[in-house]
This record gives C-alpha cells, sequence and structure tokens, in this order.
C-alpha cells in the first residue's frame, strides 16, 4: 500500500514544479475534482483546471503547513500564492483579464487515494478573498 501522505507531498511538488504530466500521474482515470466553480470528472479534465490556474498564475506556488491523515484521506491546509498574469475564469463563467497582482489565499485540500492514485480531490479557498486581492470585486 502506497503512503497516502508521500503521495500527496509528491502530488505537490509537481504542481509546484507546473509538470502537467507529472501531475496527470497522481490521478486515477476516473478521478473527480471538486471546487469553488465546478467539478472536474475524470484525468483530462483535472488535469485542464490545473494548466487554467497555471496559464492565469504562472508563478502560483501551493505551500502546505500540515496533512492530516485518516486511512486513505489525507487533508493538507495549505496558501496558494500567485500573480495574476493571464485571464482566469471565474466561477460564474466571467473571464477577468490578467490585473498583475499578487494574491495569497489560505485553502485545504482533501484527497482520497487508493492504490497510490488520487480518486478525489476536493479544494476549498476564499473566493472573497482571492477576489479583494485581485481588485475585480464591486464596489
Amino acid at each position: 500500500m502506497a503512503d497516502v501522505v508521500q503521495v500527496v507531498h509528491d502530488f505537490f511538488d509537481a504542481y509546484n514544479n507546473h509538470d502537467l504530466d507529472a501531475l496527470a500521474r497522481f490521478y486515477a482515470s476516473d478521478a473527480v475534482s471538486t471546487a469553488p466553480g465546478g467539478v472536474g470528472e475524470g484525468r483530462d479534465q483535472i488535469i485542464s483546471y490545473h494548466a487554467h490556474i497555471w496559464e492565469a498564475f504562472p508563478d502560483a506556488r501551493n505551500t502546505t503547513y500540515q496533512t492530516i491523515e485518516d486511512g486513505d484521506v489525507v487533508a493538507a491546509l495549505a496558501a496558494v500564492s500567485g500573480t495574476h498574469r493571464g485571464p482566469f475564469l471565474l466561477a460564474g463563467g466571467e473571464v477577468v483579464p490578467a490585473t498583475g497582482r499578487r494574491v495569497h489565499v489560505q485553502c485545504c485540500w482533501i484527497f482520497t487515494v487508493e492504490s497510490g492514485l488520487i480518486v478525489t480531490h476536493r479544494l476549498y479557498w476564499d473566493q472573497l478573498e482571492a477576489y479583494a486581492q485581485l481588485g475585480i470585486l464591486p464596489t
């Protein structure tokens, strides 16, 4: 049995290196990802989501502060930071052009790992905090 916490740490290494091919190898083909704005079903949709984030925030980086393991579930308390340099698709479908602003958002990633592969991935982050930092909230 794979060490589920190590799988998650290795996932974040690939994430921080912006390596889509390496990242894809962490997901089961039928994995499901849930985050504000939608659900990605299957490895290809999930990888497309990560590619979009990296296009919008080419220096995006995850810093994990704590991992908590419960069987095959790992929660990672973290922060994601990056500079908004490309189009960013909001949950409602609006595309925000690059603002050049830097964001730093606290988040929680929750993974279910089976046989060394991520089968579910849930990401929770404060959209209001991120949108305020981007300067895109209505005044």
